[in-house]
């Protein structure tokens, strides 16, 4: 199919904003519209934010849909609570609305374990990065799991017009997420978030309705969880207390990374040059409530960014096993934002696709690098833990919180952080990991990482044998308490045997 036969399949459908009278959605409406989208194969197996695996090997699948966007509306809302008043979307300047979806499945239906993970996929760099899928992917695929990584910023789809490989592959399609209001802003205005809410919604409908020649079409869907991190974990919490009440479409939800705000359901023009100022920041537009949904709040040592102190009501709330809601937060030792396991696989999809014409300048060398905490483990954890939930209704572990003092955190005399989930590396450490480096761009969210002197290491596990014992047993304590799957507890065991000195080391070989 060339790219006017797929022009011509894509139904331009227009709603007009005098159609439908503006209209304030409690939580326990019904919605009166629902967006929908049509989906259409973009011809060609080489495309933007491709899997860097050989999905092959594990009999895996991938293609890329364009989107078009129909019955959109635009939502604010009421005060400061979560009540939304919705609108009728006003018509773009630069036409229908229109995005794109990536679709990773087995080859073989049989092989799908019915669980379907959808990511609002990262746009910081600019482009669209699949951070769920580089942190979870051995085990989505171990599993079963189907994906779809969606983007919902216009920043993303200008940069697939700059894709290295094909330039032209996006450029007749019309990709476009622009307001009215957003459009003459030229910067700020391609971060509006304005579509990204009945995307989403209409994108798991799409996956759950199974259509016949759709992308899911001989797939027995039962189940789909919504992620974003960092950035879109930001979107993620807006959507959970804004837009799921209303269309109650996710099963559960995975937010990863988050800071203290959420993001504005709208555009907010910059003031005096300044960035946007969000509008979503009082407690209950920020505090993470699904209405009983399973929610998993996964963080790093250096979340949130911008607050290191652990008094944030909206952020550090209580967990909760509620029928009215059902919450788990899980800070993780020893992890940071970016890790070398995250960030050596965005600069590789930067480089193919993008064409990045620099390598960070960050320390990934020894004796001090980038964190290579498996903050992954912790991914496929909860997301197990999340399905679970879902589907049986067995809470996961209540986990400990990180230990602070005053908000800064509290660390042991190595500099380790005490408290939170500790994995093996963490409860039998071998190097002094923080959250925070030094260097430009993103290198002061890679973290660090401090090989123990040698006699350090010698005096604390005599043996190679020893070391490896403890981090056997840690990793079956982990697992005992759901924290950290068998099957990973068994690879930490597997580098162990390298020695200690080698797995404190920031060049490891995954």
């Amino acid at each position: 199919m060339g790219t006017r036969a797929v022009l011509a399949a894509l139904a331009v459908l227009t709603v007009t904003a005098a159609a439908m009278p503006m209209a304030a959605i409690a939580a326990d409406d019904a919605p009166a519209i629902q967006a929908s989208v049509t989906a259409t194969p973009i011809p060609g197996g080489t495309f933007f934010t491709a899997a860097l695996q050989d999905l092959g090997d594990s009999g895996y699948r991938e293609g890329e849909y364009a989107l078009e966007l129909s019955g959109a509306q635009v939502y604010e809302y009421v005060g400061e609570t979560t009540e939304v008043v919705a609108s009728p979307a006003p018509p773009s300047p630069a036409g229908a609305y229109r995005s794109r979806m990536i679709v990773r499945l087995p080859v073989d239906p049989g092989d799908f374990n019915g669980r379907v993970l959808v990511e609002m996929m990262n746009t910081t760099t600019t482009v669209d990065l699949d951070v769920a899928w580089e942190q979870a992917h051995e085990y989505l695929m171990r599993e079963g799991w189907g994906y779809v990584g969606i983007t919902v910023q216009q920043t993303g789809l200008d940069a697939l017009t700059r894709f290295r490989p094909q330039p032209d592959r996006y450029t007749e399609l019309g990709l476009n997420l622009m307001t009215p209001e957003a459009a003459p802003i030229s910067l700020y205005g391609l971060r509006d978030p304005s579509l990204a809410w009945d995307l989403t919604s209409a994108v798991g409908r799409l996956v759950m309705a199974q259509a016949a020649d759709g992308p899911f079409d001989g797939y027995a869907v039962r189940s789909t969880y919504l992620t974003g991190q960092s950035q879109m974990a930001g979107y993620a919490v807006t959507y959970i207390n804004a837009i799921h009440p209303r269309d109650q479409i996710f099963d559960g939800f995975l937010v990863a990374y988050r800071g203290t705000r959420a993001t504005n359901l709208g555009f907010v023009a910059p003031q005096a040059g300044s960035a946007p100022v969000g509008t979503s920041t009082s407690v209950a537009q920020r505090r993470i409530g699904a209405g009983g949904t399973p929610v998993i709040n996964l963080q790093t040592e250096s979340d949130p960014l911008d607050l290191p102190g652990g008094g944030d009501e909206a952020v550090w709330r209580d967990d909760a096993s509620t029928p009215t809601d059902r919450f788990r937060l899980w800070e993780v030792a020893g992890s940071s934002h970016n890790d070398r396991w995250g960030s050596q696989q965005a600069l590789d999809i930067l480089s193919r696709d993008y064409g990045l014409p620099f390598t960070p300048a960050c320390d990934w060398v020894a004796p001090t690098g980038i964190n290579d905490f498996p903050m992954r483990f912790a991914w496929h954890a909860a997301l197990e833990a999340l399905a679970s939930w879902h589907e049986t209704d067995e809470a996961p572990a209540l986990a400990p919180r990180i230990m602070r003092d005053n908000g800064a955190i509290v660390r042991d005399a190595r500099g380790n952080a005490r408290g939170g989930i500790r994995l093996p590396p963490a409860d039998v450490p071998v190097a002094t990991r923080g959250p925070i480096s030094t260097g430009g761009l993103f290198c002061n969210l890679t973290g660090y990482q401090k090989p123990f002197p040698r006699k350090v290491v010698k005096a604390r596990y005599p043996k190679k044998s020893e070391y490896v014992d403890e981090v056997r047993q840690a990793g079956r304590a982990d697992a005992r308490s759901g924290v950290l799957l068998i099957e990973d507890a068994a690879e930490l065991v597997r580098l162990a045997r390298r020695g200690p000195v080698a797995d404190g080391q920031t060049i490891r070989d995954y």
